[in-house]
């Protein structure tokens, strides 16, 4: 067993769910935390509890939010072919001002999930995760859930090329006023690490994400990769909310449709001696009718380029 106290990043799996997303200022986690690990051999645990940094660019330093206390049980089955991690996390927030469809008060929300990750004759590989919300938001009842299931080939030939699918769904609101509180609020997974599309326009909330993934390796030194996304909202009435967590758009009446639009990516990457990698990538997005209707709705493009030296 061992025991970390104090500052730190907390991530699991595929961050999906837990991940720190260091890319930009789109919502990072960072913790003042306790985290005990127990290893059993068949299992391994970690349990931890702590407040995660409320990020402000004008205080220093940080400090954890307040009134938001998170309790955590992550655990990881072993000696299994595959990748296994089954998980609870507690978040309470003791400020009162959790403002439900029946009233403002606290929040006492239960998610509970599994997550799973493998590969199969060198060429196959899947992975899933669902989770389950229940609790209290506010005034409301709290119930949600959100799922992501992924699969992909790559051929076994020097190039590696892969072709992949996944889709990812965080469930919405479909009533704004029956008292229950429907929006997934995905957990604390990483937010910028290109899980919805380069351009970080949409969270695992009341999202359905259609995706489609290639990449080769002509070269040793060279990848290549394509990404084509659709999003949806999954319930109308409901939220565009942005990765942190916020409402950008909403037609309480559903008559904006559902079609939020496409994204398509791309990135290029070179890895140069031992010690230089160069990467670019280009995005841009495709607004569909929920969009269109609700305001501005220009095609969206994103650039990047960056350099990595290691020694």
């Amino acid at each position: 067993f061992g025991f970390r106290v104090g500052r730190q990043q907390i991530s699991f799996g595929d961050q999906r769910v837990f991940g720190p997303g260091n890319w930009g200022n789109t919502g990072r986690f960072a913790w003042d935390a306790a985290m005990l690990t127990i290893d059993a051999g068949l299992f391994e645990t970690d349990l931890w509890v702590g407040k995660y940094l409320a990020y402000q660019t004008d205080v220093w330093p940080n400090h954890p939010a307040p009134d938001f206390f998170t309790f955590v049980n992550y655990t990881q089955i072993k000696r299994l072919p595959l990748r296994l991690d089954v998980f609870h996390v507690l978040k309470y927030d003791s400020s009162g001002t959790a403002a439900g469809e029946a009233g403002t008060g606290d929040i006492r929300s239960h998610t509970v999930g599994i997550q799973g990750e493998g590969t199969a004759f060198d060429v196959l590989d899947a992975g899933g995760t669902f989770a389950a919300q229940l609790g209290w938001y506010g005034a409301d009842t709290l119930r949600a859930f959100g799922a992501n299931a992924k699969l992909g080939t790559t051929a076994p030939v020097s190039w590696k090329p892969r072709l992949g699918v996944q889709y990812t769904w965080g469930s919405g609101d479909s009533d704004p006023t029956d008292g229950v509180h429907e929006t997934f609020d995905g957990v604390y997974g990483g937010r910028d690490i290109f899980f919805y599309g380069y351009l970080n326009l949409f969270f695992w909330a009341n999202l359905g994400d259609a995706e489609l993934d290639f990449s080769v390796k002509p070269r040793r030194w060279l990848t290549l990769n394509v990404e084509y996304h659709h999003f949806n909202l999954d319930q109308a009435k409901d939220a565009w909310y942005t990765t942190g967590l916020k409402a950008y758009r909403r037609d309480p009446t559903g008559g904006s449709g559902t079609t939020l639009g496409d994204e398509l990516d791309a990135r290029v990457a070179l890895s140069l001696w031992n010690h230089l990698e160069l990467m670019a990538g280009y995005g841009r997005f495709f607004p569909g009718e929920f969009v269109r209707v609700t305001g501005a709705s220009a095609p969206a493009n994103w650039y990047f380029a960056q350099a990595a030296y290691s020694w």
